[in-house]
Order: structure tokens, then C-alpha cells, then sequence
């Protein structure tokens, strides 16, 4: 079950990479995403009521449906819940609303056996080492298969990004735009000056910093601008969106051949790129 981390590999190379988030507890949703070609498929445990059980066989789902590579959301920064995750053979974390480096320290610790760290060992028997078949292998390779990654999603983040980035293991920092519009007091504008500010800020000092720099591409959808400020993993939709979406792209095809303008014509379609990185940034809230 260890295989190289491909995305990992590709981001190190310099390559923009792309992810597709699954906030359905769904695990079809999970497969057909896997099946797309995206760099990665990120699964939500933060807002996304699914057991580890769940996640687990969307896990399973993703990787035999093709090569993203899998990445889990966690629901809480700790050991019990890390452990699980990576013992299922997650291939990176990311942790929500980071705010200080101490959040980062107990997150990176949590990923690494002692004395390094505090994850409980298991790898004789786990999953992610191959049901205990690749237990020399996986020892050898863990540390560094697995892609770590910070949300920053507060203005208190912001201000610690620096000493995040310092952390040593800490492979990226990804931006949660909607948060952070909550955090500067303007929940979903995307015009706002302090969010704008507070954005570009963070993003300049993690690119300085020499770190991986990521994000859920926000309104209006902009990625080349994204790329531009530094940005070499964007998340672009998920599997709600864009059901959603193709929903109401072919009602709107069929209103517009029916020639219904009138009480049944349905509401022209959100185009795909707002609708979708709207979707996929609200549950970072």
C-alpha cells in the first residue's frame, strides 16, 4: 500500500498541481474524482460528517481508480486522529485554521513515531504499510512520502506564517480564502481591502520563505493570477459544485432548445469556475 507520493514529487519539481475537495461522506463521489486525473483528491473530515471507516473506503476508492494522490482534511489536531489517518495510509494532512507554531509543532509530531515524535507505532499490521508486508519500507520512506500542509485561514495565522514556515517538516502553506474574509469582517467579499491585503500578504512571505505555497482558488477564479503570486497547488472545485452545477447546465440547455422564457425557464448557470471555488472554500468556516 506505500507507494511514492507523486504529488509530492511533482510539487518539489516545480509543477502546478491541481486537487478536487469531496465533502459528500460519499464513496462513489470519491471514486469518479479519482478517475478525473487531478494531482490530488482531498478528503474533508472537518465539516464532513464520515467516520474513519468512511474515509477509509473512500481512501481505498480514490487510489484504485487512478494515480491522485490522497490527502485528508483532519477534524482535530491530534494524535488520536492523525494516527488513524495515517495508518490508513493517508499520503498527506492537511490541518485547518493553523494559528500559531505551536499548532504546527503538535501537528508535525503527531505524524512522526518517537522519538522524533508521539505517533503510536503500528506498522507491523497498518494499512498504509501494506498490512505489516512493507513495515522496513514504510520505517524508511514515511517521513518523507508524506506532503504536510498548514491552513491559514486567520488573521492570527497570518501573523505566525513566517514562523510556520520555519518549522522544519512543514511542506506547505495553504490558504483558505473564505475564512480569512471572515476573519478581516467581511464574510464572502472577495473585493475587500483588508482580505485582499491580508491574502497577497501571506502570500509574498511564504514564497520568500522558499515554501510551498497553495490555496482554494477563490472568486473570481483567477488561477494565472494565483500562479503568478506563487501558488503551484490549486484546489478547483469539489463534488458537490459540480454536481450542482452540471445539474443547472443542462436544465438551462433544455430551458434554452425548449424556448422557455417564460415561468419554467430556470436561472442561467453559475459559470463553473466561481461557482466551484465558492463551494470549495465555504467549508474552510
Amino acid at each position: 500500500m506505500f507507494r511514492r507520493n507523486e504529488l509530492k514529487s511533482a510539487l518539489n519539481r516545480g509543477r502546478v498541481c491541481s486537487a478536487a475537495w469531496v465533502f459528500t461522506a460519499d464513496v462513489d463521489a470519491a471514486e469518479v474524482l479519482g478517475t478525473c486525473g487531478f494531482d490530488a483528491v482531498i478528503l474533508d473530515r472537518q465539516h464532513t460528517p464520515v467516520s474513519f471507516a468512511r474515509t477509509r473506503e473512500q481512501l481505498r476508492a480514490v487510489r484504485a481508480a487512478g494515480d491522485s494522490t490522497v490527502l485528508v482534511r483532519v477534524r482535530e489536531n491530534t494524535a488520536a486522529e492523525i494516527t488513524v489517518l495515517l495508518d490508513m495510509g493517508a499520503e498527506g494532512l492537511l490541518l485547518p485554521d493553523a494559528r500559531s507554531v505551536d499548532d504546527v509543532r503538535r501537528f508535525l509530531s503527531a505524524t512522526r513515531y518517537p522519538p522524533a515524535g508521539d505517533r503510536g507505532a503500528h506498522d507491523t499490521v497498518s494499512r498504509a504499510a501494506g498490512w505489516g508486508a512493507e513495515t522496513a519500507r514504510y520505517r524508511d520512506g514515511y517521513r518523507s512520502e508524506l506532503l504536510l500542509i498548514a491552513m491559514i485561514e486567520s488573521r492570527a495565522g497570518a501573523r505566525e506564517v513566517v514562523r510556520m514556515c520555519r518549522e522544519p517538516g512543514l511542506d506547505m502553506i495553504f490558504l483558505g480564502p473564505l475564512d480569512l474574509t471572515a476573519s478581516v469582517g467581511a464574510l464572502g467579499d472577495w473585493e475587500n481591502e483588508d482580505y485582499v491585503s491580508t491574502l497577497h500578504d501571506v502570500e509574498a512571505r511564504v514564497v520568500e520563505e522558499g515554501t510551498l505555497l497553495g490555496g482554494a482558488l477563490a472568486p473570481p477564479g483567477d488561477a494565472a493570477a494565483w500562479i503568478r503570486r506563487g501558488h503551484s497547488f490549486l484546489s478547483v472545485g469539489n463534488d458537490v459544485s459540480m454536481i450542482r452545477e452540471s445539474a443547472r447546465r443542462q436544465l438551462a440547455l433544455l430551458a434554452a432548445a425548449a424556448g422557455d422564457g417564460g415561468e419554467g425557464a430556470h436561472p442561467p448557470p453559475t459559470p463553473l469556475c466561481e461557482s466551484a471555488t465558492r463551494a470549495n472554500v465555504q467549508p474552510n468556516g
